[in-house]
């Protein structure tokens, strides 16, 4: 059974709360309604700046890696890497159904040019150092290199090659940060700053922007392109801000919002005697 979920953060813990009261039977549409404690001023993976959006990214985009459940690496749009024995070299090998939602195939020069985009002094991308392990990354990005020196290079269509300055153990857990997901450069060069508006953007994650009316909701449908769609439960996502604490939860227990993401833990204690066991507590990594 679906369930509510409340979750509040601080420092590096997550709090999750489900309640049951969504459900769904056969035929239903499957309505998710998220609360967030902020409206995302963009859903441009190289341009965010906030967790709010970053929640709203990784279900429009996938990365080439992922965390499942428990927190461990797994597949995201590549299915596989190796690392050479230095450990300076990463080889990913793309999934080659992994298409964007207008049915294109996502390769490895999407990933290139996405690279070369975050870095890119014209991005202005407040997240540019997650890519800093990569060879002429930095250099390209505080203007002292060009993008044709940074070590990404597409082998061929499905095999991206990614060369570090330096072995970097962690390499694997910063590319599974949203400013690290690819674009589609077809969409930015037709559209421009267009691109990300509802109906018009492509991306390749498990869903789809279908509306956004800020400061009442945005509307995410799943995505029939996305390489894993038969296990996407969910047809129809809604990120609704709600940035009063107060109201949040009035809305939590009136059963409008089926999660809600900003609640301080000094209210763990009251949280868990008010719900009981169906308080959750879990990692969350920040700084």
């Amino acid at each position: 059974m679906l369930k509510n979920m409340l979750k509040a953060t601080a420092f590096a813990t997550t709090l999750a709360l489900a309640t049951g009261s969504f459900y769904t039977h056969a035929f239903a549409e499957t309505v998710y309604n998220r609360g967030s404690a902020a409206e995302a001023e963009t859903v441009d993976p190289h341009k965010t700046s906030t967790t709010y959006e970053a929640d709203i990214i990784r279900d429009l985009f996938q990365g080439l890696v992922m965390h499942d459940q428990k927190t461990n690496l797994i597949p995201g749009a590549a299915e596989s890497w190796t690392v050479s024995d230095d450990g300076t070299v990463y080889t990913f090998k793309l999934r080659k159904d992994g298409l964007w939602s207008d049915g294109t195939p996502v390769t490895a020069d999407d990933f290139v040019y996405s690279f070369h985009r975050l870095e890119d002094p014209a991005t202005a991308a407040e997240y540019a150092s997650m890519l800093y392990p990569v060879k002429g990354a930095e250099d390209f990005n505080t203007k002292k290199g060009k993008a044709e020196d940074m070590g990404v290079k597409a082998i061929d269509a499905n095999t991206l090659e990614v060369t570090l300055k330096a072995p970097t153990p962690y390499f694997l857990e910063m590319l599974t940060h949203q400013a690290t997901y690819p674009v589609n450069k077809a969409s930015i060069d037709k559209l421009g700053a267009d691109w990300i508006k509802p109906g018009k953007l492509v991306s390749n994650g498990a869903y789809t922007l279908a509306e956004w009316v800020p400061n009442d909701h945005l509307k995410m449908v799943k995505n029939p392109k996305f390489w894993d769609a038969a296990s996407v439960k969910l047809d129809v996502v809604n990120y609704i801000p709600t940035e009063d604490r107060s109201s949040a939860m009035k809305r939590f227990e009136a059963g409008e919002l089926d999660s809600y993401g900003d609640l301080p833990t000094e209210q763990l204690a009251d949280l868990k005697a008010k719900f009981g066991d169906q308080v959750r507590v879990g990692p969350y990594l920040g700084t």
